[in-house]
């Protein structure tokens, strides 16, 4: 993995590089620093570990970017207290969202490049080997450091490349030799920490941004492991403040933030990787990519699929913003008061509790003499004119104070895009139809980060395909499993893919919904009739089927099916592809007598199996259309004999006892006439010999 290209140097010591790749690695690590000094990344990187301090449970506190420590708000100063009260309530409402956007993984769909079978078959390959990469990559669970991530920061990336050390072990078959490894296409999480794109990019893009670096710390080992220069690369520091801010995330804990920015042990016997990605231009067609550590060129060469191997996730977009903003960053505010209210309700219960009693100063009271025993005998010495000591009527901590912290959550559960009924609180009194609509109305909110998503995850399975088409050189294996539990095998390599790396996400398909809503719909849909017979053993079978996981899209899926097949038919009329067949005998006619031999007509392929009610309706709007006024005569016999067709086992299937009788195909009613004429201008002279014969005498009619 990752080797200098064009004609190698021996160097054995980091200045033994030709002066022209020391160039080159001092040039990819101004890059870094050109994107690190800028303004925007410094304040979002203050934010961003300001936000992780809070979802672990800290508040009223920022993150000081220039002593690169956590300092205490101002304002809340004095409501600092050594046993203040608190309750964290980012993060169940951060773990709630990203259980919604988890919730329902993508469904790809790969396109072919042609019409062709064998781009179709390819295409069909395609999805397979991409739903097998999702498995054995585990993206599925992958998916929750992204959302954390994009809660923490705003956004973050998934990264796809090649990794030729792991993957099946290749050895000789007659010697066996040990060969190397396959390798394997890896899809991993990288946070917004380690991604430095080129300053003036909106989004991350080849026609957007003109380059990106990504930048990691990594141990010696790995760089001796993975480049043949790697025994060049030596330890350093973490030089990079980014790199140091993500490794003090690990030291955030219970007992309070570190404030310390170095690595400790960690950072020994490691150094910082940096890859550069250029997007293709004049002087580098095909891209560039290039490698370095501590100084030492690793690799130079061009991008391997031609696009750059990110996939940004974001969570708030802004327009004409790189940094997308994140609900953390503005539910802090409410997470401090809502802390701040429930250390002052403490502070009141804390004095108040224990009772306070009202005595004169002349009854000598100590203050040892009221304390928790049971029983105890309060002496005092009676003064005139004053009371007993007594105790004091407490006051009621005000119901205000207990409508705050609720309108306060609340308010962090409007940011976080969680109403009442996604956080699990039903009101008895609200209908079931209006907890549909609520439901609803969280799915639209969320639906604007899932379809951004959904792309982003499109473009992995793109750049998937294309690792895989390029670097598995090796045959393989897809284990699949049907409907049935069947398995099966399918071998394949990266040229089978054939260039069909197109895929997209089926848009919505990652939008979280109810279970029991979906349930619902189904059993709706099942009891007015829609789906079929209620009472059918096979309708209800299949229903049975769907409410196990509540899929209601298997409710559309023969109506989909069919509606295609219409589709195609109607294409097929159009194109000419459509032709009359031989049958043995007419649509909707009692079989032949025993005996006698079938009656062979020529009809359209139309089987006794289909929708005939949906495709006479959709076969007879279509005869409405201009569309339909351009066909040619031919194409309109055709059209009209699949139409009539359909008419008639329509028919037969209602009512096979009176069905209609088979209407031959237009063609055939012109033969048929045609045979007509003919046989009536034969027998018009015998019919006009037979008049003339009439007026002659009986003898001679006899």
């Amino acid at each position: 993995m990752g080797e200098v290209t064009g004609n190698p140097v021996e160097v054995k010591t980091v200045e033994d590089q030709p002066q022209g790749e020391r160039e080159l690695a001092g040039f990819v690590r101004k890059k870094v620093e050109e994107s690190r000094a800028n303004a925007n990344r410094v304040a979002h990187e203050g934010i961003w570990m300001t936000n992780i301090a809070y979802l672990m449970g800290f508040d009223s506190v920022y993150y000081d970017t220039q002593t690169r420590q956590y300092m205490p708000l101002a304002r809340a100063n004095q409501f600092i207290a050594k046993n203040r009260v608190h309750e964290n309530v980012l993060l169940p409402m951060a773990q709630n969202r990203l259980a919604r956007m988890c919730k329902v993984p993508p469904r790809f769909d790969t396109l072919p490049n042609s019409p062709s079978e064998e781009d179709k078959e390819a295409a069909l390959l395609s999805l397979d080997i991409l739903v097998d990469l999702w498995h054995r990559q585990e993206i599925n669970r992958k998916r929750i450091p992204l959302g954390m991530w994009l809660q923490q920061c705003g956004h973050a990336y998934l990264k796809v490349s090649f990794d030729s050390t792991i993957g099946n072990v290749m050895t000789d078959p007659e010697t066996g030799e040990f060969q190397g490894r396959e390798g394997e296409v890896r899809v991993d999480v990288v946070s917004a920490f380690e991604v430095f794109p080129d300053p003036l990019a909106k989004e991350l893009t080849e026609d957007e941004c003109a380059w990106v670096v990504h930048a990691k710390i990594r141990s010696i080992d790995y760089f001796k492991s993975h480049y043949e220069r790697g025994e060049l690369v030596k330890p350093e520091t973490p030089w990079l403040l980014s790199l140091q801010y993500e490794a003090r995330v690990n030291s955030v804990n219970v007992f309070g933030p570190g404030s310390s920015g170095d690595l400790g042990a960690e950072g020994k016997n490691t150094a910082v990787e940096l890859s550069y990605y250029e997007r293709p231009s004049i002087k580098h067609p095909n891209g560039r990519h290039v490698i370095t550590a501590n100084g030492v060129l690793l690799k130079d060469d061009e991008l391997p699929v031609g696009m750059y191997p990110f996939a940004k996730f974001d969570d708030i977009v802004v327009g004409g913003k790189y940094y997308s903003e994140c609900c953390t960053t503005h539910a802090r505010p409410l997470q401090d008061q809502y802390n701040k209210t429930l250390t002052r309700r403490a502070e009141w219960v804390n004095k108040m509790l224990a009772g306070k009693y009202v005595a004169a100063r002349m009854h000598g009271l100590l203050k040892e003499a009221l304390n928790d025993r049971n029983g105890e005998v309060v002496e005092y010495d009676p003064m005139p004119g004053v009371k007993e000591p007594h105790a004091m009527d407490i006051p009621t901590i005000p119901q205000y104070a207990y409508n705050e912290t609720t309108e306060l959550k609340n308010g962090i559960a409007s940011i976080y895009g969680l109403s009442e009924i996604a956080r699990g609180i039903v009101q008895p009194s609200m209908p079931a139809i209006g907890m549909q609509l609520i439901l609803e109305q969280d799915e639209t909110r969320i639906g604007i980060e899932t379809e951004q998503h959904e792309h982003a995850f499109a473009r992995v399975g793109t750049l998937a395909l294309k690792y895989c088409e390029k670097f598995y050189k090796t045959r393989r294996n897809i284990r699949k499993r049907d409907s049935q539990g069947n398995y099966s095998i399918k071998y394949y390599s990266g040229a089978d893919i054939k260039g069909n790396t197109a895929c997209l996400v089926i848009r919505g398909s990652t939008v979280p919904t109810s279970k029991s809503l979906r349930r619902q719909d189904i059993m709706n849909t099942y009891q007015q009739g829609l789906m079929g017979d209620p009472n059918d053993p096979a309708v209800r079978m299949k229903v049975m089927q769907l409410m196990e996981f509540g899929d209601n899209t298997g409710m559309w899926k023969s109506y989909s099916s069919d509606m295609q097949q219409i589709k195609r038919t109607i294409k097929d009329i159009e194109d000419g592809v459509i032709l009359f067949v031989e049958q043995e005998h007419p649509i909707g006619a009692p079989p032949p007598p025993p005996g006698q031999p079938p009656i062979k007509v020529l009809e359209p392929p139309v089987s006794k199996y289909d929708n005939h009610v949906l495709f006479i309706q959709e076969l007879n709007e279509y005869r409405k259309t201009e569309k339909y006024e351009s066909l040619d005569v031919e194409k309109k016999e055709v059209f009209l004999a699949v139409l009539d067709a359909h008419t008639t086992w329509a028919a037969k299937l209602a009512n096979p006892a009176v069905a209609m009788p088979p209407k031959p195909p237009l063609n055939l009613q012109n033969e048929i006439g045609a045979e007509e004429n003919s046989l009536e201008s034969e027998a018009a002279p015998l019919e006009n010999n037979l008049q003339s014969s009439d007026n002659g005498p009986v003898s001679e009619r006899a």
